[in-house]
């Protein structure tokens, strides 16, 4: 993966170890949860059609022993 150097102090989402200033680290994407983009009605959450559910995605730190194994 990709390494930056870190401008703050971050802590690792794999080994939850701190990622110091001045140390290398890499962005890794992670599923949050599901949003859904259906707004048309006020249908409860089981009615609501597959096709309409979307992946939520945040961008969490992880230290370069993580990222480059």
């Amino acid at each position: 993966m990709k390494t930056k150097k870190s401008r703050l102090d971050r802590k690792c989402d794999l080994c939850k170890g701190m990622i110091k200033k001045g140390d290398r680290y890499a962005l890794k994407s992670v599923a949050a949860g599901q949003e859904a983009t259906w707004s048309r009605d006020d249908r409860p959450v089981a009615d609501i059609p597959a096709w309409a559910w979307t992946s939520y995605r945040i961008k969490v730190p992880v230290c370069d022993v993580c990222a480059n194994p």
